[in-house]
């Protein structure tokens, strides 16, 4: 499902880095979801992956948005804080609770679904505009 392909490159090695490993932790937190084993401590290291992963693509978008256009960066960047709580938001809430395969089995689910609604629609919306940057001069300071 969250599998790197071409159609995903932008193009700009640091973005594609990020993202690659966003996608690698999100496919693995997708596998995960099967396991017998699941429960709340797997389900958070799962989940803390997919936050690091998503800190370090976020700020490889950044730092190219910035880079080009300061006034897109700060919007994205408010769109970047906006998925970052809600899936923090979401851990803390969830997480803390299971006591049980099948509880974490919920809650695996419950979280899927913001990964891939938000986080995957998030990475691969944007393909097409961070090509566009990557064949865009950077503007000098000043």
């Amino acid at each position: 499902m969250f599998l790197w392909n071409m159609s995903l490159e932008t193009g700009i090695d640091e973005v594609d880095l990020g993202r690659k490993h966003l996608l690698g932790a999100m496919a693995d937190f997708f596998q995960g979801m099967d396991d017998p084993a699941l429960n709340q401590y797997i389900l958070a290291g799962h989940t803390g992956a997919i936050f690091n992963a998503m800190k370090a693509a976020f700020a490889a978008e950044d730092a190219v948005l910035k880079a080009h256009d300061g006034e897109a960066c700060e919007k994205h960047q408010t769109a970047h804080a906006a998925l970052s709580a809600a899936f923090v938001d979401l851990c803390r809430k969830l997480i803390p609770k299971i006591k049980n395969h099948k509880q974490a089995s919920q809650c695996a689910l419950e979280i899927y679904q913001l990964v891939d609604e938000a986080l995957f629609h998030h990475i691969t919306r944007e393909v097409a505009t961070y090509r566009g940057l990557g064949r865009a001069p950077v503007k000098k300071a000043g």
